[in-house]
């Protein structure tokens, strides 16, 4: 399995861009009867980020590290027109549908939100005024200490909206690894020029993952993505939901108890009866001492 913490060690400011240590609570916004499967089970789910609800979010950035690629002739032709090939050969089959599975690694993502109160948030999970949405406040370090524990090693940070930083990033990355693929001499093994190349590819990858349109900057995406083998023996075991007409695979994950910080309730008119029964609902599976906040946000009729 490939040590992605020891990649992104290489591009500390990258690093530091994601994940600045600002955030302590990550925000699980979702449904009523979701949020009840969520804590009576005690797990969430990664699902695979090919099955997104927008196609658009998977190609925005294979698109992005493309054109960027031509944009840049000082970039040695070798390794990039290779990168180049993959991500434009990624981009096509997801645009024009593929049963080829044959990529090593599937990338399986859990949205959160930076903000507790997000009204943009709010509106994707209410229904009218039939009832209201909430989410789950995890602690950050716990949740992601507790993953590492078991062995559910992940990459994790803020989604990048702003398409300067976007660019910016991929330079970062482009420069490392290009100075690295010129520095091997002409004796080289071909393996050596192969693993940069592969490096290359899976840091791509993952970064991609964390590039969104600026349009959706409002929601404050932070994300936690879990790699999987998929066909190893050591692989994660899969799961499949049907979401909107799709067949979407997922991983589960158990959580602990002690990573839940709070409960936050989205904006409705009648608050008091939904804290009373979230609070119940609460009690019955263990999450008595929990938190419960009302939406701060005014409703108007």
């Amino acid at each position: 399995m490939i040590d992605y913490d020891s990649l992104f060690e290489k591009i500390p400011r990258v690093k530091k861009i994601l994940d600045d240590g600002q955030n302590s609570i990550l925000y699980h916004y979702t449904k009523p009867e979701k949020l009840l499967s969520i804590l009576e089970s005690g797990t969430i789910r990664f699902s695979n980020a090919l099955y997104l609800n927008d196609k658009e979010e998977v190609t925005y950035s294979y698109k992005l590290i493309c054109s960027l690629i031509d944009e840049m002739p000082e970039l040695n032709k070798t390794l990039f027109s290779k990168i180049k090939e993959h991500f434009h050969t990624k981009y096509t089959n997801i645009i024009n549908g593929s049963d080829d599975f044959g990529y090593k690694y599937e990338y399986y993502t859990i949205s959160f939100s930076t903000e507790a109160d997000n009204l943009t948030l709010w509106n994707n999970y209410a229904k009218g005024q039939k009832y209201t949405g909430y989410n789950i406040g995890f602690s950050k370090q716990l949740l992601l200490n507790d993953m590492a524990k078991i062995g559910f090693n992940s990459v994790y940070g803020n989604i990048v909206y702003d398409k300067k930083k976007q660019i910016t990033v991929l330079k970062l990355i482009f420069e490392k690894w290009n100075k690295q693929f010129e520095k091997l001499s002409k004796k080289s093994s071909s393996e050596k020029r192969v693993d940069t190349i592969l490096e290359l590819v899976d840091i791509l990858s993952i970064i991609s993952l964390f590039f969104k349109n600026p349009h959706f900057k409002d929601e404050k995406e932070y994300r936690i993505i879990f790699i999987n083998n998929f066909g190893a023996n050591f692989a994660k075991q899969t799961k499949i939901c049907e979401k909107n007409g799709l067949f979407v695979p997922y991983i589960e994950y158990k959580f602990l108890k002690r990573t839940v910080n709070s409960i936050n309730i989205g904006p409705t008119f009648e608050e008091n009866i939904f804290y009373t029964s979230t609070c119940r609902m609460l009690a019955n599976y263990g999450y008595e001492k929990k938190t419960v906040n009302r939406s701060k946000i005014p409703l108007r009729y």
